[in-house]
């Protein structure tokens, strides 16, 4: 079996494989900056899909950095919600 394949772990994570999605900037977030369906679903695919480690994409923390208007945002509390559930979709695969 290919060493990809096998665990490894990070500190005190269990990573299932070595498979990892590195942090990206996807530009398909609400304008915004709330987590889109579009988001969820490309984070759900990974997760089914088996990747062992998931890196989320670019977040601005103040509307100033805002890269595009499609930028997804940790910059207020109105996105907590949309996080958790990006969190929560993720972690029902792994």
């Amino acid at each position: 079996m290919s060493v990809l394949f096998t665990p490894q772990s990070i500190g005190k994570v269990n990573i299932k494989n070595r498979f990892v999605q590195s942090a990206t900037y996807e530009a398909c977030a609400e304008k915004n900056g709330k987590v889109s369906e579009g988001i969820l679903a490309r984070y759900e695919k990974l997760a089914k899909g088996g990747v062992g480690l998931i890196i989320p994409g670019y977040l601005y923390v103040h509307p100033k950095g805002k890269p595009h208007r499609f930028g997804t945002g940790i910059h207020n509390d109105e996105m907590i919600p949309g996080l958790k559930k990006l969190t929560e979709v993720v972690h029902q695969h792994q």
